[in-house]
């Protein structure tokens, strides 16, 4: 059985600072990794996935490592800014055809061998004058 695992399930931070969420599995039989941002009232939207043989991947501000030895994915965010704050989700694909693993949610299109873990919410906290 696999699960799927984030960490911190909250994270406030200042705007301009840089953010770390993880994601742990524990199944070694992984085909990819992707990360979604869920944004209030509206359905996971793709930021970014890694391939099992891969390292990192980047796009923008946003960094993804993957460590399959330990079954680890961090996602970074450089220089955060207001419009970061939402939900964000990762979900791992198995190598072979498994039944899903229940979860209380789903993302419209994506493989139905996805397991999204749970929610982490990150906040920005705008400077104060």
């Amino acid at each position: 059985k696999q699960d799927v695992s984030q960490s911190p399930e909250a994270l406030s931070v200042r705007e301009g600072d840089s953010l770390v969420l993880n994601c742990s599995y524990t199944d070694s039989a992984l085909y990819f990794l992707q990360w979604f941002r869920q944004d209030p009232a509206k359905g996971p939207a793709s930021l970014l996935s890694i391939q099992a043989n891969q390292k990192e991947q980047a796009r923008g501000r946003i960094t993804v490592s993957l460590d399959k030895s330990s079954r680890h994915s961090a996602l970074y965010i450089a220089t955060s800014q207001h419009s970061d704050s939402t939900t964000y989700l990762c979900a791992v694909r198995h190598s072979a055809p498994r039944e899903p693993v229940p979860s209380t949610q789903t993302a419209d299109g994506a493989p139905t061998t996805s397991c999204l873990g749970a929610e982490a919410t990150f906040s920005i906290k705008g400077f104060l004058y």
